[in-house]
């Protein structure tokens, strides 16, 4: 193969690669972008129907902890226990000023609800219901208080709704492309 051949046979290939990348560029250029998810997919969480005696887990609980008890770190030690538990973990903070909780206070828009009472039943001692709104997208939030017992040793698992209840249970944003 002559010299003059070689740089001819490399040219063409180098030129039909930049033409070809040229061409991919422009399409991509003037491609439709594409399209953003729905509302209902990017939900923080999905409405669930639980009938009298089906189970809620853990793992379908968003929880917030906030320290009412002045001892530092307590919120983030419960909610780091409660997530091993399986909880999803939620804010971790300092309950507002002027909170006075002698153990635990769960706050839940039903109290009673069994989202609610499983959380609570993590606790030793006494836990005290309160009906409220969390913060942020958590289902429950808990408060530690001044004489705050800490969890039980063996964990509940899982709980029995007592009646037909309808849940927000947390999704977890996954991208499908990852």
């Amino acid at each position: 193969m002559t010299r003059g051949l070689r740089t001819f046979l490399t040219m063409s290939v180098l030129s039909a690669i930049l033409i070809g990348g040229t061409y991919t560029g422009v399409q991509l250029l003037f491609a439709k972008a594409p399209e953003l998810p729905d509302a209902d997919a990017t939900a923080a969480c999905r409405n669930r129907v639980l009938e009298p005696g089906e189970q809620i887990a853990p793992n379908q609980v968003l929880v917030n902890v906030l320290n009412a008890g002045g001892l530092s770190g307590m919120a983030n030690r419960t909610a780091l226990n409660l997530q091993g538990i399986g909880f999803l973990p939620g804010t971790v903070g300092n309950a507002p000023e002027g909170t006075s909780i002698a153990n635990v206070r769960v706050v839940a828009p039903e109290p009673k609800r069994v989202d609610a009472r499983l959380v609570g039943a993590q606790f030793k001692g006494k836990v005290q219901y309160t009906k409220g709104t969390p913060e942020d997208e958590a289902t429950v939030e808990v408060y530690i208080g001044k004489k705050f017992k800490g969890l039980k040793k063996t964990p509940v698992k899982a709980l029995k709704a007592k009646n037909r209840v309808t849940i927000c249970v947390p999704t977890l944003a996954v991208d499908p492309d990852a």
